[in-house]
């Protein structure tokens, strides 16, 4: 009895460190883990583009979402102020159907890129909760800031840190 106690302890043991070492790995929208690449999922996009080597300020977003339209005038002034540092802005839609996102961009200015994830294959990738919420990339991919919510005060200085932090090194890296 005494020998299969141990060994039911052993293995117990051994499968609890196995579930906290497969837990404890860095989730998928932390500072420093990978964005996932835009062409494993099933995104839709009015036009082409091309995201490598640039630096990424990714906004999930949604039509009925208030402060999602409080977001927007301060991602179209980041991504005219920054276009020519290689920033692009991207607006990833979380709405079921299509026709509440273009009734939402018609009455909205936007001058950034749009994508639309009608299967929520990307947004539950990243296991997302709030709306908005945005990551700042950097040129390799490698997610640099997480964003919850959207506060007039603060949202634009903090996105705008982290991107002018990023094009110094880039710049610096390019020399």
């Amino acid at each position: 009895m005494n020998i299969l106690c141990h060994k039911f302890l052993i293995r117990l043991f051994s499968f609890v460190i196995l579930l906290t070492f497969y837990s404890s790995g860095v989730s998928q929208n932390e500072v420093g883990s990978k964005f996932p690449e835009f062409k494993k999922f099933n995104l839709e996009a009015d036009n082409e583009y091309d995201l490598s080597g640039k630096i990424l300020l990714v906004d999930f977003w949604a039509s009925w979402c208030r402060p999602c339209k409080d977001a927007f005038p301060v991602l179209n002034q980041i991504q005219k102020q920054y276009s020519k540092n290689e920033v692009l802005v991207v607006g990833i839609n979380v709405d079921r159907d299509k026709k509440l996102m273009k009734r939402f961009l018609k009455k909205n200015d936007c001058n950034f890129l749009i994508l639309h994830d009608a299967s929520k294959d990307l947004v539950s990738k990243m296991d997302l909760k709030t709306f908005p919420t945005s990551f700042v990339v950097d040129s390799n991919g490698i997610i640099k800031s997480v964003h919850t919510g959207f506060n007039k005060k603060t949202t634009k200085k903090n996105y705008i840190k982290v991107i002018n932090e990023l094009i110094s090194k880039k710049t610096t890296n390019d020399q």
